[in-house]
Formats: C-alpha cells, structure tokens, sequence
C-alpha cells in the first residue's frame, strides 16, 4: 500500500497542476559524460509548494549550458529568487524519483546527491547567529558532498558585513567546481556579483537576474545578467502599502 500511495500521490500532483492550468512532465534525464548539452534545461518551471496559494504559480524557464558550472542569480527582494531554488530542488527530486516534474519540459542531469542552504527564521535554541549557523552548514556540506552533486545556496553569507561575506562566498563559490558540483547561488552582494561577471574567477561561471517588468516589477521569470539594483526602497513601500490596505479593509464578523 506504501508504493500505491506514493505513485498516486504523484497522479495526484499532475491533476493538482492540470487543474491550475500547469502543464508536468517526464524529465529527460541524461547520465554524466553522455554526448550532447550537459546542463539544466527546463520549459515552464513552477514552484509546487505554491500550488496552494490563491493564485495559480507563475511558471518560468531555466537554461544551463553546462552541468558542472556555477549560476548566480541576482535580483530584487519578493522577486522569486527562493522559490526558483525551491522550484529547482523539487524538480530534481521528483524527476530522479520517477514521478512528474513541475515543468512543460525538462532535461536534468543525473546527480550524486542534493545539498540545500535556505535562509531560517532565527531560533532562541540555536548555538550561534545567522551567520554561525550558516557555516555549520557549509562545513557539513563539504564534509558529505560527493561528486556531480546539486548545491542550492540561498543569500550565501548574508549574515555579516559586505566585506567579510564576500570573501566567504567567493572562497566557497572557488571550492564547489573542484567536486564538479552543479551550483546555484542567490545573492544581494551585488557588487560582488559584478566583480566575478568580469573577472571570471572560476570556469563555467553564468550568471542569472530576476526580470522586470513595468514600473520594475518582478515578472518571476529570470534573464542572463547581473541585477544593478535590490530595489529594497520599492519593496520596502509595496509592502507598505498592502499593510494599509489589509488594515483598511472591512472586518468580517460572524
């Protein structure tokens, strides 16, 4: 019954997703060292944690021309840079598993194994800060990684100073290729994201922004290039502004 269970559970994904609108699919996935593109390449990606929001996800498409290579994305805040590493996670899992993923279409390489970083909400029983628990992280990911692995980092040392966050990261950014790792790194350091787009420390560097739209609205789709700026002003007031408006509406009483 467990089995039945779990392959009904992914029919029950695929009519989930149908029903939204969202096209799932069969990946193509291609083992290393086979002849031909090498990289991530997916058609109208979307999140499927979001399947539960009121609005249905807004799909997006990935291309990666190498499957060794580091991809850092930049882009403003509530722009879909978490939810694209969540969407890239899922993605794999799901395809490596022998279900439907949540794309129109997908080629993924196969991988030796998944490591994920996102951001957590501060605990009081945590041993160290932000950052502390961050390299614990880190430190455990190099301790396990095993080659041709995926590694999602979210804000990669976001919890200190400029300064010293860059160094980390660009430390971690060199180390990762050495174990031909597939990598996938979002940032606000935006300056730091400029320096590697042209210096090119390492190979196989690609770099990803969030797009905007009108009035600098992310379309939660993403583009080739470095971000230029977080907009945190423009957030900042959005955010503002649907707090006053959630304050201003009618209370419904029963």
């Amino acid at each position: 019954l467990g089995d039945m269970e779990f392959y009904l559970a992914g029919l029950g994904f695929r009519d989930r997703a149908e029903d939204r609108g969202l096209a799932v699919c069969f990946p193509e996935l291609r083992d290393p060292g086979a002849e031909g593109p090498s990289g991530i390449r997916v058609s109208g990606l979307f999140n499927p944690l979001l399947l539960g929001e009121k609005s249905a996800p807004i799909p997006c498409d990935l291309s990666v021309q190498h499957a060794a290579s580091v991809v850092i994305v930049t882009g403003p805040n509530s722009g879909g840079k978490t939810r694209l590493l969540q969407a890239i996670a899922l993605c794999q899992l799901l395809g490596e598993a022998g279900l439907f993923v949540p794309a129109r279409e997908a080629r993924l390489p196969r991988v030796s194994g998944l490591f994920v970083s996102l951001l957590e909400e501060a605990r009081a029983d945590q041993p160290e800060g932000q950052l502390g628990m961050e390299l614990m992280r880190i430190r455990r990911m190099f301790e396990h990684l095993g080659m041709g692995s995926l590694v999602l980092l979210d804000e990669l040392c976001s919890g200190t100073n400029p300064s010293e966050g860059e160094e980390i990261a660009r430390l971690v950014i060199s180390l990762l290729p050495e174990l031909r790792a597939q990598v996938f790194v979002t940032t606000h350091l935006l300056s730091f994201a400029a320096r590697l787009a042209e210096d090119r420390p390492i190979p196989r560097l690609e770099f990803l922004q969030v797009e905007l739209g009108e009035r600098d609205l992310p379309t939660y789709g993403f583009v080739p290039g470095v971000a230029r700026t977080s907009l945190a002003q423009r957030t900042a007031s959005r955010r503002s502004e649907e707090h006053t408006s959630e304050l201003q509406s009618p209370l419904n009483i029963s």
